[in-house]
């Protein structure tokens, strides 16, 4: 191979020298030429195919443990009994109000998705699933946000978005949502994002919170769903947010404009027969069309176009069934001769979460704060009845911790 002698740079010498052999260089042509006309493209990620909508799906298909009881508290309470008794990460939208009280009478044998369903309704809402996430959202505006977040997680030009990180995003007390905008952009390099957002302009002040174990673009669906927007970035363009409503309506005036396609391989083959007839019976309207892979060891695999709701169901039932938690051995009195030696460290809502599900006992915080719920404590202790140690934790914490028939309780001390 000979460099070429006028060009200095030897890294561009060496393009240079390739592009001189006619093969190759034709071959390069080619490519480019394909990719301009959009037949060459990567395969998305199917963005209720991570690992941890997988694990939301098998939590929502779970028995949940509030089947064949009486719901009667705020909606605020409720929110913070599943995220720390199941746990299921829920989302509240800023347009539906926490203080709502809830009344419902919950059938037997009811799925956490069931219980999730019947409380929507009650509140007038609807439910979304946004990675991990399941966000309690406004009637109608649940499907404009599953296709905002499919739209930024699947686009295959921006592989970032889609990463799950550990740390997410958390804020305190009284953060207003400028900033807490401001950390998301600056935390995954999105500073090019316009600051035009409804979230900087009509900010709000928000209680503490948090948005981990999740991926750049679920925490942006999330953030600015409350104020219908979205975050729109195309191929080769800057990011933008955009009305979501308005959006999503531009969309739906076509017919099948708001539809979306994906390539299946293995994941048809495992649905099974009766799922794959009932999903094709509910969604009539999706299509799909078989493409043929070369290679004696390849299988077909399925272009289907279809709702975002349409898919996220069709893969459903490829979620393993979660696992069940331990029977208590004597649940008529889980205290009666146990006693209890070690250490408790870390923040108090989540060591009675602990210690509630060790008990196969519902955990229900009342009127607290999320200051309150996640102050550290450190307590020891030696052959203590339960009574003792929740006395300890009580003492500890400055909280009001009762054993309540199968219930424990807590909830901040009476000023």
């Amino acid at each position: 191979m000979i460099l070429d002698k006028e060009t200095k740079d030897p890294k561009m010498r060496l393009t240079l020298t390739y592009l001189r052999t006619p093969s190759l260089c034709l071959m390069v042509c080619l490519l480019v030429w394909l990719c301009a006309c959009g037949l060459v493209q990567a395969q998305s990620i199917h963005p209720y195919r991570t690992p941890q909508a997988i694990a939301l799906t098998s939590q929502l298909l779970a028995l949940s443990p509030l089947s064949n009881s009486k719901l009667k508290l705020s909606l605020s309470d409720w929110i913070q009994t599943v995220a720390v008794g199941d746990p299921i990460p829920l989302w509240l939208d800023r347009r539906i109000p926490s203080d709502i009280m809830l009344s419902i009478d919950i059938p037997k044998d009811q799925t956490n998705k069931e219980v999730l369903a019947l409380v929507a309704a009650q509140i007038d809402a609807e439910i979304a699933c946004v990675d991990r996430y399941v966000a309690l959202v406004p009637k109608g505006s649940a499907g404009a946000i599953e296709w905002a977040y499919w739209s930024l997680c699947s686009n295959p030009s921006q592989p970032a978005m889609r990463v799950t990180k550990k740390e997410g995003l958390e804020w305190s007390d009284g953060t207003d949502t400028r900033q807490i905008w401001k950390s998301f952009t600056e935390q995954y390099r999105l500073t090019s994002v316009s600051n035009s957002s409804r979230l900087v302009t009509d900010f709000d002040r928000w209680r503490a919170g948090r948005l981990d174990f999740t991926n750049p673009a679920a925490i942006a669906t999330l953030l600015l769903c409350g104020f219908d927007e979205h975050l729109n970035w195309q191929a080769d363009k800057s990011p933008s947010i955009e009305l979501l409503s308005e959006s999503f309506e531009r969309l739906r005036r076509t017919p099948g404009g708001d539809f979306v396609r994906f390539q299946y391989a293995s994941e048809i083959p495992k649905i099974g027969k009766n799922a794959w007839q009932a999903w094709r019976t509910r969604w009539p309207q999706a299509t799909f069309e078989r493409v043929a892979q070369n290679g004696p060891t390849k299988s077909d695999s399925w272009e289907i176009l279809a709702p975002v709701v349409a898919h996220r169901e069709l893969v459903e039932s490829l979620a393993p069934p979660a696992k069940p938690k331990p029977a208590n051995p004597n649940p008529s009195n889980p205290a009666s001769t146990k006693k209890y030696t070690g250490v408790y460290r870390g923040e108090i809502l989540k060591i009675l979460a602990s210690l509630s599900q060790q008990l196969s006992l519902q955990l229900i915080p009342k009127d607290l704060s999320t200051s309150l719920a996640r102050q550290e404590v450190d307590v020891s202790f030696k052959d203590a009845t339960l009574e003792e140690l929740l006395a300890k934790l009580a003492d500890a914490s400055g909280l009001k911790i009762t054993l309540e028939g199968q219930s424990l309780v807590v909830q901040a001390p009476e000023r």
